[in-house]
């Protein structure tokens, strides 16, 4: 089991790769373990931010699961002293940070060698998966920057899926890939393409995303807390209740349109 707080990081040099989705979407996965959860973007864009204060306006500010800050990165020595602060509140047990889609801040190397995970989401084309070598290598490279061996755990996450798309020469070009990343971390199972995991809260329930994401969060969790099951007992919300009450309504309505139509 690691040392918490643990660091989670998602990051890519390319953006539109759903680093923000997933980052939202495994905070709402980690609330449904128990685990005390706390969200940092740093992205330039300040996403989660802007979504939090969405749903605040929806649902009210009584059902918060976990608080959002921003940080900048422009500052590498201030970004050291919010990691070690970050490292050392009990209160917390998982921090996790959006990070912008560019290697342009100078603080992200004091980002990167104060995380304990890093996750980096990716999808199969050509350009973004040489942009994604790119930075596998330069996290690899890192270690001689900083002087000292990046401490964090890689986990590759092919998002945004599309199993329709790819001719064979593709196919074999994305199965070449996938060994290739698997030299520099874990590489995870995919994340299908769906409507859904654009559809996140920062307060309600991770319901019609569960089954999308659960795969690959399972294994970042148990590299955590070297177990599957929630580390405390977690209720949920009236909101979130209610939401999940409604999707699998809806599921069943379906079920029984499909059953009435064969």
């Amino acid at each position: 089991m690691m040392q918490t707080p643990v660091i989670v990081t998602f990051a890519n040099q390319k953006g539109g790769v759903g680093k923000t989705s997933l980052c939202v979407t495994f905070a709402n996965y980690l609330v449904t373990k128990g685990v005390r959860v706390f969200v940092v973007d740093c992205d330039y864009q300040r996403s989660i931010l802007k979504c939090r204060k969405v749903d605040c306006d929806k649902y009210g500010t009584s059902l918060i699961p976990y608080e959002v800050e921003a940080a900048s990165l422009t500052n590498p020595s201030k970004v050291t002293e919010m990691t070690a602060r970050l490292h050392n509140d009990p209160s917390m047990e998982v921090i996790l940070v959006d990070s912008p889609g560019s290697l342009a801040s100078e603080g992200l190397i004091a980002l990167f060698a104060n995380s304990d995970i890093i996750v980096v989401p990716f999808h199969y084309d050509v350009v973004t998966v040489s942009s994604t070598a790119g930075f596998l290598q330069y996290l690899d490279c890192l270690s001689d920057l900083i002087r000292q061996k990046l401490r964090a755990r890689l986990f590759i996450v092919p998002n945004l899926h599309d199993q329709r798309i790819g001719r064979r020469s593709e196919l074999l070009l994305w199965e070449a890939a996938r060994e290739t990343f698997m030299r520099y971390g874990t590489v995870t199972p995919k994340i299908t393409r769906r409507a859904d995991m654009e559809r996140f809260s920062t307060i309600a329930a991770l319901d019609r995303q569960t089954k999308i994401v659960s795969p690959v969060f399972d294994i970042i969790y148990y590299s955590i807390f070297e177990q599957r099951e929630p580390l405390r007992q977690y209720t949920l919300s009236g909101i979130q209740l209610t939401e999940t009450v409604e999707q699998i309504e809806k599921e069943n309505r379906k079920k029984k349109e499909s059953e009435n139509g064969d």
